[in-house]
């Protein structure tokens, strides 16, 4: 729990249906709470080992390392990077997060990545009145009831599978809908998280970046 399981960085890869992406990878990352340096580098090089067209941070990006550091490392990745604030980021820290979404949008290429702000979100005004196809970033996975259907797909984080879990499920978790990692109603991606929050233990529940393969 507290030696081996939380330096794991597994691959989990899902297949996703999305008008103008198809043949499309795209990599799914969050909850860091980095700790060291090393870890760090761990990160990049599996995302980079990837090959993904976009990448897409999710928030809650350093406990020890200075936020300076975590932004220039993770911005070094291969991709298009577009990225959101979670609970534990000071916005001045990482205003120069790639592509930032403080609920605003970008289109380009026939697609809308969105995002929205954890503490002040603002659905409407991150989508605007965007095209479809939509991708949504949001820190809070609990959004899903209050995000209209004009979005195609939603991608979170923050629950971290419920870190310690019974064969997969968790005890805990920070979702008042206890959601805890995986694909949600068929429209919301929840990361399990690259790091550990509070207590640095992970069961049954490794650390995770994710691989959207559109099809």
């Amino acid at each position: 729990m507290f030696a081996f399981e939380p330096n794991m960085l597994k691959v989990v890869t899902y297949s996703y249906n999305l008008e103008n992406l198809s043949g499309k990878k795209a990599v799914l990352a969050g909850d860091f709470h980095f700790k060291n340096k090393k870890r760090i580098a761990k990160v990049v090089e599996k995302i980079n080992e990837q090959n993904p067209d976009y990448v897409f941070y999710i928030g809650d990006y350093t406990d020890k390392v200075p936020a300076d550091y975590v932004v220039k490392a993770l911005s070094s990745v291969k991709g298009e990077i577009y990225s959101v604030l979670g609970n534990h980021d000071d916005e001045f820290e990482f205003k120069n997060m790639p592509n930032l979404l403080n609920n605003r949008h970008i289109t380009k290429n026939g697609i809308t990545i969105a995002g929205i702000d954890y503490y002040n979100p603002d659905i409407s005004k991150a989508i605007g009145n965007s095209e479809q196809p939509i991708i949504l970033l949001s820190h809070n996975p609990d959004v899903i009831n209050k995000v209209p259907e004009q979005v195609n797909l939603i991608l979170s984080g923050h629950t971290h599978g419920g870190q310690v879990t019974l064969f997969g499920k968790p005890f805990v978790t920070p979702s008042k809908y206890r959601f805890g990692k995986g694909l949600i109603k068929n429209r919301m991606i929840i990361t399990g998280g690259v790091g550990t929050s509070i207590i640095p233990m992970r069961l049954f529940n490794p650390p995770e970046i994710n691989v959207i393969e559109f099809k």
